[in-house]
């Protein structure tokens, strides 16, 4: 054991600064912080978590309670409420007895950013294995403070029981100096200690149970502070102005109006980073000043929908018989083809989509000499520290973010673009900054989830199984879509981008099929979005399968249970349930249809999908009724949060069917607010039932995006069922099923 005298410097900062050398006992791993500045880009925090790195994020307190410095950012997925969860089972504790903190970053050691679902399914056992070693130490310190064997000492609320009857909590337990423990001493203990998560599958306390946010009361009543509700004194307040098209650059600027204006404290030029911003000490003096500025732009292309279209156009490739990547080769397509009965080929088209979140984001630089403090809501904190720590020519260590919940974030809160925005003109200035985008900004300025072109063959024997599958597909690159370009290119030659072709492969047995697809970079800035390459691959696939059942005379769900292999137990269980629930095959009404599509989320989470349309002719519309879900992700922590993070899901399943739609005109967005970027409405929503299959000593698996997938080919198929009417191109409306467009 190493005493706190004996700690390295990087180590005993590091506690200091997380309130560990106040009071508390914790286990900790060795650390180490970057203190020089790098060339390397800055890249998004990669790495997986590993057991040992729980250790550093549980504390007990001397009032009893336990800190958890949860290592997920919260957007409203849930995922900390969760992890409590986890901690609570493994220490025997009430939820109001833990503290959740999103840490800042030089609280806790570097995290991997919020993405993926990622959330229960790869952080469930770091943080049982750290909340569990912390009460077994607590443990040998009660059972050394009275004089008793460990086995003596047994588990209770909030602390141990001792023979006679006798309770010790866990704030008697924790010393008035601090007792660290490093991972190094624990080498073997994994196998040894015992773990409540993973033991109690039938006795659960916390697991399982329904808490509620222990933030919901502070944000219905406005007591949250997220970035933009943060101030400091002497605070100032910025805006950049932003280049009217993609790739612009700064030719000739003349600011001298701006600066004359009351109230405008500087404004700020750096053509190499093609920078002009603003500092106000009022927020209603910037869009005066930023209009005052004279810029002559160098517009480089003028992008329209057209030239992307046509860059990303799916039949064009297959002219060339050029595709980059080949994700599965098997068989012989040709044989098969001769073996077909019915074969079926269809394009499927989905469009570009921005994250749209509530919330704009915002972001607070402090920039002094030896420190830099930026407050924002991001799904990588450390993603931003680099950045922010480039953007001003600083070391990393120097740059400090606070951590704050996010009014919405879907991949699209990687980055902040604010706070190096901020950091930029508060370097200049010397006082601290704010810089808070507005919806336009959003939508101009943040990356988009690319458009994707689909052709797919493919036919079935007389026996009703599938002959062959030949899926061609072109997108752009999404998980390295922000990667500089001078790497990007590099990167697409020799690997295939997991993110766009995420759900590509179809989970049905297939003797002979091949799926091929190339991801082209265009001008457009393609990030992260809800589900990644997911939902538009899913669309092409159950769109064809609903497609080859009608042409072979077979119910689409029974041809979907038909090919499922024998290894698709939980794919087939929650077919079954969502065709039970739903009543499938009852007779529909005029204009009324059933359609259903499934799906394997990151190959682990098994989610089925039956949507109700019905089609009034008389007002023109198109409306989703009713949808049914059955979803097994595993062992379910909480079971409220899965289902509303489901529901979540299958709201922006329906808008993405019925609604999202970004198109590029003169090298811009053309939808820059919520009255032309149209999301799906309260009154527009389906009724929506839910139902989890909870399989046995499963593990828990992804939630986050994994219903999302099968929600638009459920509708398309369910379009199909009332009107005869093929949907092929994403958003549907009632007017392009009833053209030519839409069939």
């Amino acid at each position: 054991m190493l005493e706190t005298d004996a700690i390295s410097m990087s180590r005993r900062r590091f506690l200091k600064k997380s309130g560990w050398l106040a009071a508390g006992v914790t286990v900790v791993t060795a650390l180490s912080y970057p203190l020089i500045r790098s060339a390397i880009p800055a890249l998004p925090t990669r790495n997986d978590p590993l057991p040992e790195d729980g250790f550093a994020w549980v504390q007990a307190l001397s009032d009893g309670h336990i800190r958890f410095f949860c290592p997920r950012m919260e957007m409203g997925q849930g995922s900390p409420l969760g992890l409590c969860q986890i901690v609570a089972e493994e220490l025997n504790l009430s939820q109001s007895e833990i503290e959740c903190v999103l840490p800042d970053t030089n609280q806790v050691p570097h995290f991997k950013m919020t993405v993926g679902s990622e959330g229960i399914a790869k952080y469930f056992e770091p943080v049982s294995f750290g909340a569990a070693q912390l009460r077994e130490k607590l443990r040998s310190i009660a059972a050394k403070k009275a004089g008793l064997p460990r086995e003596k000492v047994e588990d209770s609320l909030g602390g141990f029981l001792l023979p006679l009857g006798r309770q010790i909590g866990y704030g008697a337990l924790v010393p008035s100096e601090p007792l660290v423990l490093f991972a190094d001493d624990y080498p073997s203990s994994r196998k040894a200690l015992p773990r409540y998560a993973l033991l109690r599958r039938d006795k659960y306390q916390a697991i399982g149970q329904s808490w509620k946010h222990h933030e919901l009361e502070a944000i219905v009543t406005g007591q949250t502070v997220y970035a933009r509700d943060v101030s400091l004194p002497d605070m100032m307040f910025g805006q950049v102005l932003q280049p009217p098209t993609f790739g612009s650059l700064i030719k000739s600027v003349d600011v001298r109006a701006a600066e004359a204006l009351a109230g405008v404290l500087e404004v700020v030029i750096n053509k190499e980073k093609n920078f002009i911003g603003i500092v106000a000490d009022s927020p209603l003096v910037l869009p005066e000043a930023i209009g005052a500025i004279n810029v002559h732009w160098e517009i480089s292309e003028e992008l329209n929908q057209d030239q992307l279209d046509a860059s990303l156009d799916v039949d064009e490739f297959r002219a060339r018989d050029e595709f980059e990547h080949i994700l599965a080769s098997d068989g012989d397509i040709g044989a098969g083809k001769l073996r077909s009965q019915n074969a079926v080929a269809a394009r499927y088209d989905t469009s570009f989509a921005a994250h749209a979140a509530i919330e704009p984001r915002s972001g607070l630089a402090w920039v002094r000499k030896n420190k830099v403090e930026i407050w924002c809501g991001s799904q990588d904190p450390f993603f931003v520290q680099q950045r922010v720590a480039k953007a001003i020519d600083r070391r990393v260590d120097d740059v400090i973010v606070h951590s704050h919940r996010m009014g919405g974030g879907f991949g699209g809160r990687i980055v902040c673009q604010a706070s190096e925005e901020a950091a930029i003109l508060s370097a200049a200035t010397g006082r601290p900054v704010r810089v808070q985008w507005d919806r336009e900004t959003e939508f101009q300025n943040n990356y988009f989830q690319p458009s994707f072109s689909h052709h797919i063959n493919a036919g079935v024997t007389d026996e009703g199984t599938i002959s062959h599958w030949q899926h061609d597909f072109v997108s752009s690159p999404i998980l390295t879509g922000l990667v500089p370009p001078a790497i990007g290119w590099v990167l697409d030659k020799v690997m295939a981008d997991e993110g766009t072709a995420r759900g590509s492969l179809p989970q049905y047995q297939m003797t002979n099929r091949q799926v091929r697809y190339s991801d082209i970079r265009t001008p457009i800035p393609i990030g992260a979005w809800r589900g990644l390459g997911s939902a538009p691959n899913t669309f092409a696939i159950e769109s064809m399968m609903d497609e080859l059942a009608s042409k072979s005379g077979i119910d689409p769900l029974k041809f979907r249970l038909q090919n499922l292999p024998s290894t698709s137990e939980r794919l087939a269980a929650v077919l079954h349930r969502v065709a039970e629930i739903s009543g499938w095959g009852r007779h529909s009404p005029k204009n009324t249809g059933y359609g259903i599509a499934c799906s394997v989320y990151k190959n682990v989470t098994a989610v089925a999908i039956v949507a109700k349309v019905h089609i009034d002719h008389d007002a023109s519309e198109l409306q989703v009724n009713k949808i049914w879900c059955v979803q097994d992700s595993g062992l379910v922590i909480n079971p409220d949060q899965v289902k509303n993070q489901i529901m979540g899901n299958i709201v922006w399943g329906c808008s993405m069917a019925l609604k999202e739609r970004i198109t590029f005109e003169a090298g811009a967005v053309e939808q820059r607010n919520f009255h032309t970027y149209e999301i799906l409405r309260h009154g527009e929503s389906p009724e929506i039932i839910i139902t989890l299959i909870n399989p046995t000593n499963a593990q828990s698996t992804a939630v986050g995006e994994a219903a999302f997938a099968p929600v638009a080919p459920a509708i398309a198929n369910a379009v199909f069922a009332a009107t005869g009417k093929r949907v092929r191109r994403l958003p549907m409306n009632f007017d392009n099923v009833f053209s030519n467009s839409g069939s």
